[in-house]
């Protein structure tokens, strides 16, 4: 569909008839905080980015797919990690499975544990606006998982569109396959070229500071993630995805 549209205004009285609105589809940042407490970030060039970015890690939710279970296979294809709730249920489903920390035991490719996840996983869930619910059910499921925390649902554009964002934050990432949470982690992606950085809380405030994430969703997840872990009232501003139990 022409992203030109007509439009009424607020009021009623106006016709616009050259409205621009350009939709796009639904995306997922995340913020990766190791086990060890550093930051996952990629340094790299993007196609409307002058010289270097860093960034974090994000992508497009598929269709059919929960916001969540999109979060989960985005940091699993580009870093190799995930939650430790995700890694006991990739070893439940393969005994013996080694994520590459162990001695030697059963491995998996990234498709297989991906395959494994997102069979595991729920539907998504719509809102009464049809919009897909970032939060997990409040039921019993691998969904519910207390390294996940969700940052909020973000229109890109108010006026104009632009998709919608999912913001989460992973605590306590821990590889999911042999050679993941590593700088040499070859991840797939868009054919890009990524450096990964593995920065401390100082070193990505003063990033985020110096505008050094150069893309506006990029930077509001961060400091999102900053205000959950850090902010007198993060706890509050955010809501916990569930509790591993």
């Amino acid at each position: 569909p022409s992203p030109i549209k007509k439009v009424i205004t607020e009021d009623g009285k106006n016709i616009i008839d050259d409205w621009l609105f350009l939709e796009e589809t639904p995306a997922v940042n995340i913020i990766v905080q190791t086990l060890e407490g550093h930051f996952v970030v990629f340094n790299q060039k993007k196609y409307a980015i002058p010289g270097n970015t860093l960034s974090p890690v994000g992508g497009f939710i598929d269709e059919g797919e929960s916001p969540l279970t999109a979060a989960k296979r985005e940091v699993l294809e580009e870093l190799g990690v995930g939650s430790r709730r995700t890694l006991r249920t990739i070893r439940d489903h393969t005994p013996g499975y080694d994520n590459g920390r162990g001695s030697g035991g059963k491995t998996l490719d990234m498709a297989d544990v991906s395959d494994i996840i997102t069979k595991a996983a729920n539907p998504p869930r719509l809102d009464r606006y049809g919009l897909p619910i970032g939060e997990a059910r409040e039921v019993p499921t691998i969904e519910l998982d207390a390294d996940w925390i969700f940052l909020g649902r973000y229109r890109t554009a108010a006026n104009r569109g632009g998709g919608f964002l999912y913001s989460y934050l992973l605590q306590n990432a821990i590889p999911l396959v042999p050679g993941g949470g590593t700088v040499n982690y070859g991840g797939t992606g868009d054919g890009e070229s990524q450096e990964i950085l593995y920065l401390g809380e100082e070193e990505m405030m003063t990033a985020l500071g110096e505008g050094r994430f150069q893309e506006i969703k990029w930077a509001a997840t961060i400091s999102l993630a900053m205000l959950h872990l850090n902010g007198p009232n993060g706890s509050r501003r955010a809501a916990a995805v569930g509790s591993d139990k």
